[in-house]
């Protein structure tokens, strides 16, 4: 499976670094290992982006 991630992100361009982070760590996927020996850089995960919420209440007199 890693040949042809490889031949995909680095021969046909049909994939890119974006999309192969995705498959790092799943059952079917990659190794971080692998993911800097296609791409040639280290894995990082992704950061979740956390959203706040801030309720702003006014008075009138």
């Amino acid at each position: 499976m890693v040949q042809i991630y490889k031949w995909a992100y680095q021969d046909w361009k049909t994939i890119t670094k974006e999309t192969l982070a995705t498959v790092v760590g799943l059952p079917d996927g990659i190794t971080a290992e692998d993911y800097k020996a296609i791409t040639g850089e280290a894995y990082v995960a992704p950061t979740q982006a956390t959203t706040t919420q801030s309720t702003t209440t006014s008075t009138t007199n």
